[in-house]
């Protein structure tokens, strides 16, 4: 079960990574031509074409961006910072799923706890907004949801995801072992939510 699981986030990653080698380079291909449009513009006198490079400048001196452009998918963060590609609909609502039908291990109110050969999934619709490795070396899946939520996954084996990828509430995004803990945290607007306090759908 367990291999035939990594197997099929295998595929899945492979999939993706495939199409995020593709849209990398388009968005440097969409970039550049912006950009020439805009030289161009500027050269010949356009006030339009003056206005937008002058707050493009402004904008490109003041931002700094967190992770390497390229490395983990983070252009899309980047490009969403000007266009806001990837941020979910702020208007649209949030239903929380449990993100498996395993039994829950914590004693605590602060996170979901799992210890399982399996799956685990998206608690809600969103942006996967970070992946990568915590301090204490254990994977981890960070996902932007609407309304100011983040679901975070601390502990997992092996990504199904990646930077930038949009997920529904229910969407396997990772596997788990029995060999180490997975948690789940919820937030709303940085601030930690116990897990009474979110209202899972039944």
């Amino acid at each position: 079960m367990k291999k035939f699981v990594i197997n099929a986030l295998s595929v899945k990653k492979g999939l993706k990574n495939s199409w995020g080698f593709f849209k990398k380079y388009l968005t440097i291909f969409i970039i550049l031509l912006m950009f020439l449009v805009l030289v161009v513009c500027d050269k010949a006198g356009s006030k339009t074409g003056g206005m937008i490079m002058d707050n493009l400048k402004s904008i490109a001196t003041s931002f700094t961006p967190t992770t390497d452009l390229f490395d983990d998918g983070s252009e899309v963060s980047f490009v969403s910072y000007f266009f806001g590609m990837t941020q979910p609909k702020r208007n649209e609502d949030v239903k929380f799923v449990l993100p498996t039908g395993q039994e829950n291990l914590a004693s605590s109110e602060d996170f979901l706890c799992y210890d399982f050969d399996g799956v685990v999934r998206s608690v809600a619709s969103g942006t996967v907004c970070a992946v990568g490795w915590t301090l204490d070396n254990q994977k981890y899946i960070e996902i932007e949801h609407a309304k100011g939520y983040k679901s975070r996954y601390v502990g997992v084996y092996s990504l199904g995801v990646a930077t930038g990828d949009r997920v529904v509430g229910g969407d396997l995004i990772a596997s788990l072992s029995s060999g180490q803990k997975c948690k789940v945290y919820i937030f709303q607007n940085n601030n930690q939510l116990k897990i009474s306090e979110v209202e899972w759908a039944k």
